[in-house]
């Protein structure tokens, strides 16, 4: 070789290899590339959310997109394996056309705080009817916020029983969540988030969507701003984001039903002034959003009346309250809509109050339970023994010859309600007031002047309250009800499914007899057994007995009963609950308030509430009394809360159903 040639070898040789390590540097760096743009492009010709240009990542088509190059005006975009060219064409700097891949768009900047007018009418209806299959819905959030950690909280109803299915998501370093919600056909998501107080939301917001959507919302807390891409109902919910029309409620629980009536009639005159408002100026807000105001407004309208006719005051005579209610509502013709039954927010819990008030007008008076069970004990279904069929007559003696020096609800506690929660005597009384209440419901459900669809799934909604929820089968007479009632056949292959489930269940506890140790060193292995504890009487020191293995850890307490509906309805958002705080330092402590053991460790088992950090006690009556003194309990469920260093929290806790509240609460006793 050539003496010359070398340095020049050399000299190539190392431009090579700068130009690789450039190239792997700059690959490397792709996904670091920022924009310093903060653009929200709308499609004029559309009226929709178009393109979202951000510092981090670039959002179209309900995707979040990577930038992998830019230049001035051009841009080269990269979402997984596609790639998307977008160049900006600007009038002074105004983005006046955004071309996509070639294709032309006419846009302009969104500013506003939610999406401008839609520049033509839109006259589609809702859809009507039942959907043959469930689907899920995906929502995908950007969120631009100065907190330093932003959850957000999807929840959605269930076609069948109405029950809310929630997901807890966190924002990544960019702003950035997606959760995905089964649904059955269309239907409202509601998404929001805490503020600092846990029971207030810096958003809140209701979406319209239906099984395969992909959504993407914006939200931008610095500016106050919220757009929504994407859906088959993107046109609503981008109307609903822009128009706040709803004046603030005066709480009615203190006030007569006439009252009531006068202050709701007050409401509905300011919802009526601010519709013709909103419609003036904005004359093409679509037929779904009419649809939805009408029938939102009229709900919170009837809520209040119906509340107080479910639940009357000492004094009132509750088919008097119906009367003067339905003399409101029915002229507005309450029961029909268009809107499909799971996008009517708030409806389905009317309906409810409204057939628990008129079963309850309907209803002859139900069996007393000490005499059922002395049927059930002469009929030989069940067995009582001496102590309990004494216990039995003895109460029944007192309840003829009452004359006030006792207390006869302490009685029944003390002596019938131990009995009355056997599982076989359950299952008898349960399917006693089933027989007597489901076919009450399903008459009422058959007067309502309501669309079919929606019949058929509150019909189902009805059947699934009564079997979900109970530690045995459901009614024969209430399945064979279920069956003449309800056609539609993924209606009533849920109803069965859901009895399948307990029979299933029970089936495999009568197999499965033995309980499996708790792992080593979980919060279930720590617990104290009721041999240290059987001689402390003292309600503080047995908590702190109990409680004392799991310093170091928040401890949820929750008391409650086998017997109590209201304490086992909250029990399905345990789950829930358990996973969003999962992994973090939380103890769950049941005390079990006067339920026999077999019942008591059933529905532990049914509802999965034996888990590592659950720790459970069903204490003899005086020491659990002793407890619920300490704790201040003063009706079921009761919740509480105890600090990493031992500390009882003052005043009762959230409810599991509050998922966001119960989390707040509890990570603020966590250390930081």
């Amino acid at each position: 070789m050539n003496k010359n040639a070398r340095p020049l070898v050399a000299s190539t040789l190392r431009r090579n290899i700068i130009t690789a390590l450039l190239s792997i540097f700059t690959m490397a760096g792709q996904g670091q590339v920022k924009s310093s743009l903060d653009l929200c492009l709308r499609d004029e010709a559309t009226g929709e959310w178009l393109i979202g240009l951000f510092d981090d990542y670039a959002v179209y088509d309900c995707e979040y997109w990577e930038y992998a190059d830019i230049r001035k005006d051009k841009l080269v975009l990269t979402c997984g394996e596609r790639r998307m060219d977008v160049r900006l064409k600007r009038k002074g700097q105004a983005v006046t056309n955004v071309y996509i891949d070639g294709a032309k768009h006419r846009t302009s900047v969104l500013t506003s705080r939610s999406l401008p007018d839609y520049l033509s009418k839109d006259e589609t209806a809702w859809p009507s009817g039942i959907y043959a299959e469930e689907d899920s819905v995906t929502l995908r959030v950007c969120v631009r916020t100065t907190r330093t950690e932003t959850e957000y909280v999807s929840f959605v109803n269930n076609l069948f029983n109405d029950k809310q299915i929630k997901e807890l998501a966190k924002a990544d370093a960019q702003g950035r969540l997606e959760v995905r919600m089964p649904v059955n056909g269309s239907a409202v998501m509601g998404i929001f988030n805490d503020s600092q107080h846990p029971l207030a939301h810096s958003f809140w917001q209701l979406l319209a969507v239906v099984g395969g959507d992909t959504l993407l919302l914006y939200i931008d807390d610095m500016n106050e701003r919220t757009y929504l891409m994407g859906g088959r109902y993107a046109r609503f919910n981008n109307e609903l984001l822009g128009c706040d029309f709803h004046p603030d409620f005066v709480r009615t629980d203190e006030l007569t039903i006439d009252s009531t009536i006068v202050q709701q009639r007050h409401y509905m005159a300011l919802c009526q002034e601010r519709m013709d408002s909103l419609y003036a100026a904005r004359p093409n807000l679509s037929r779904r959003f009419r649809t939805y105001y009408q029938d939102d407004i009229q709900n919170q309208f009837a809520r209040p009346m119906l509340l107080k006719c479910c639940w009357p005051s000492a004094g009132e005579n509750q088919s008097e309250l119906l009367q003067k209610t339905e003399a409101e509502l029915n002229p507005l013709q309450w029961t029909r809509s268009e809107l499909p039954l799971m996008c009517r927010y708030g409806f389905g819990t009317n309906i409810q109050y409204y057939v628990s008030a008129l079963t309850d007008i309907k209803q002859t008076r139900l069996t007393d339970p000490s005499d059922f069970m002395m049927q059930l004990y002469q009929d030989g279904k069940v067995q009582l023994s001496d102590e309990e069929l004494q216990k039995v007559k003895g109460f029944q003696t007192l309840r003829a010859n009452y004359n006030g020096d006792v207390d006869l609800n302490d009685a029944f506690r003390s002596d019938i309600i131990p009995i009355l929660g056997k599982p076989l005597i359950t299952q008898y009384w349960d399917w006693e007031q089933s027989d007597t209440n489901v076919p009450l419901s399903i008459s009422v459900l058959n007067a309502l002047d309501i669309e079919e669809a929606t019949r058929e799934i509150l019909k189902t909604q009805a059947f699934m309250k009564d079997i979900d929820g109970k530690s045995h089968v459901a009614s024969p007479r209430v399945l064979e009800l279920a069956h003449q009632e309800v056609r539609h056949p993924r209606l009533i292959q849920a109803i069965d499914n859901a009895n399948q489930r307990i029979r299933v269940f029970l089936e495999e506890s009568q197999r499965k007899r033995t309980v499996a140790a708790p792992k080593e060193g979980t919060p279930a292995s720590l617990r104290v057994s009721e041999e240290e504890l059987k001689e402390i009487i003292d309600g503080q020191a047995l908590f702190e007995r109990i409680t004392a293995p799991f310093k170091g850890y928040v401890i949820y307490v929750d008391v409650w009963g086998t017997w109590c509906g209201p304490c086992r309805g909250q029990m399905e958002n345990v789950p829930a609950l358990k996973e969003a705080l999962d992994g973090k330092p939380v103890v769950y402590l049941y005390f079990c308030n006067n339920s026999p053991e077999d019942a008591w460790r059933t529905f532990i088992a049914q509802k999965h509430l034996d888990t590592d950090n659950a720790v459970h006690y069903n204490l003899p009556r005086e020491q659990e009394s002793a407890i619920e003194r300490y704790l201040e309990v003063s009706g079921f469920p009761t919740y509480r809360l105890v600090d990493t260093t031992g500390q009882l929290v003052p005043g009762a806790a959230p409810w599991p159903s509050n998922l966001s509240s119960v989390v707040a609460a509890i990570e603020q006793l966590l250390p930081r």
